[in-house]
């Protein structure tokens, strides 16, 4: 179908076409010269002392939680209102996910309160995402951390150019990992990248990024070794030269793109507060964010399947971010809740729909969609 505004688009120009050329010209398809350029100049955008480029997102947060020694019976904390990788990725390591609620209708970020409750002698860590770009409370989740002597990993998907201070996300915790999906704020199509400040740390995901291997192929390419060893399980978890080709010319533009993203959502708000049977979540936030999305919560007796397929009459594409990961038929099977456990992400889960958000958007686009919102509120 072809939308009259879709939920996100390419922001893709001349730039990332002649980088993928001068790619092929170079008859180098694999981990090389492209993908250590990204790293180093991704390592300097976020602040961060050590950046690793990998596959996708779900990689890097695989690596990351092996990379700390993740074993069964650990425990890890997750938030229910995430993608589903965020989750998955602990049970790759063997590890017990346990599910922790949103803060409440107006923050889907992870709570403190219910995070804190939540810890065990088992837990070893929490995985905090940044709900749509808008940074959670991370000065609380340190304090709570260093109390109970427990790591954190941040899924800065979302949050790329968000900052705290003079931190930026991804360097909150011990590992930030960052997702390059084509919705994201920054794009390759597949892709995904691991920062942290703790070498060694950085060394066992470069490490098993790679099978474990000792010497990459770029490196006997260049014939700065001519064998290897294996010493650690790896996986093949490499990002491409052509997705790393793509990711330096989309990050020249995402601190544009990000404030073009930021203007459009405050259009969204001005025309959209106040409308009754619809709430804003995140529309006087205390801290930065990215603005991935843009999310309303729509009154309880409205039908959201209607709602949305009555925008898409409209040439209006929608989505809904997320489905708590807990109510999925593999989690209710393997780790069922408590009723009532998880109030304020079922209630976010049932009642949630995302709005077109993307820098190829004009403001005429989002006066449209508000206004067609209101149309079928009313």
């Amino acid at each position: 179908m072809k939308w009259k505004i879709p939920l996100f688009d390419l922001d893709y120009n001349k730039q990332e076409i002649s980088a993928v050329t001068s790619v092929l010209k170079r008859r180098w398809l694999t981990m090389g010269e492209k993908v250590e350029e990204f790293e180093s100049k991704f390592a300097r955008f976020v602040k961060a002392k050590y950046a690793v480029a990998l596959s996708s997102g779900t990689a890097a947060l695989h690596l990351a939680l092996k990379s700390l020694d993740l074993k069964a019976g650990d425990e890890v904390l997750v938030p229910s209102i995430t993608f589903v990788a965020s989750v998955n990725a602990v049970l790759y390591c063997s590890a017990k996910p346990v599910f922790v609620d949103s803060t409440s209708l107006n923050d889907f970020n992870i709570s403190v309160t219910e995070l804190e409750k939540k810890i065990s002698s088992k837990t070893r860590g929490i995985i905090v995402v940044h709900y749509g770009g808008f940074l959670a409370d991370m000065d609380k989740i340190t304090r709570l951390t260093r109390k109970y002597d427990l790591f954190v990993i941040e899924d800065s998907a979302h949050s790329i150019g968000t900052k705290s201070g003079s931190k930026m996300a991804g360097t909150l915790g011990e590992i930030g990992c960052f997702s390059f999906f084509s919705n994201k704020n920054l794009a390759t199509g597949e892709g995904g990248m691991a920062v942290t400040d703790n070498e060694k740390l950085a060394k066992r995901i470069r490490l098993m990024r790679s099978h474990g291997m000792t010497t990459p192929t770029w490196e006997r390419f260049k014939a700065v070794a001519f064998d290897y060893d294996i010493v650690d399980l790896g996986y093949n978890y490499r990002m491409t030269e052509i997705g790393a080709a793509l990711g330096l010319e989309q990050l020249k533009k995402l601190i544009s793109n990000n404030r073009k993203r930021k203007a459009l959502s405050k259009i969204y708000i001005d025309y959209l507060s106040g409308v009754e049977q619809i709430s804003i979540p995140f529309k006087n936030h205390p801290r930065d964010s990215s603005h991935h999305l843009f999310p309303i919560l729509l009154n309880k007796k409205i039908d959201r399947r209607s709602f949305m397929q009555k925008l898409k009459r409209k040439g209006i594409q929608t989505s809904i971010h997320y489905l708590p990961v807990h109510k999925f038929s593999y989690y209710r099977k393997n780790y069922p809740q408590k009723p009532g456990n998880l109030p304020f992400s079922e209630e976010i889960g049932k009642r949630e729909v995302s709005l077109p958000l993307h820098p190829r958007m004009t403001k005429e686009d989002v006066l449209y969609i508000c206004q067609q919102v209101k149309k079928l509120i009313g």
